[in-house]
C-alpha cells in the first residue's frame, strides 16, 4: 500500500504534466492561423487513429485493472446474447 507523502508526490507529477500539456495546447492554438484551418481536416485522421489507439490500449488494461467489473461484463453480455433467441 501507498503511503500518503508517495501519492502526495505522485499527484504533484501529475499536476505539473497536465499543467505541461495545457501550456503545449494553448501554444498550438495561438500559432494556429486561418491557414491551418484549411489544413484542420487532413490533421483529423491520424488524431483519430491515435484516438483509437488509446482507448484499444485501455481496453487491453481493463481485465487486469478491474476483474470484477470485467467479468460482470462478460456475464451480462453473455445473458443477452442467451436471450435474444
Amino acid at each position: 500500500m501507498a503511503t500518503k507523502a508517495e501519492l502526495e508526490a505522485e499527484l504533484k507529477q501529475l499536476r505539473a504534466e497536465l499543467s505541461e500539456r495545457d501550456a503545449a495546447l494553448d501554444a498550438a492554438k495561438a500559432s494556429r492561423t486561418d491557414t491551418d484551418h484549411e489544413t484542420e481536416l487532413e490533421d483529423d485522421s491520424p488524431s483519430l487513429e491515435t484516438d483509437i489507439g488509446e482507448i484499444l490500449a485501455e481496453l487491453e488494461k481493463f481485465p487486469h485493472k478491474q476483474p470484477l467489473m470485467f467479468a460482470l461484463g462478460a456475464f451480462a453480455v453473455g445473458y443477452l446474447i442467451g436471450r435474444m433467441k
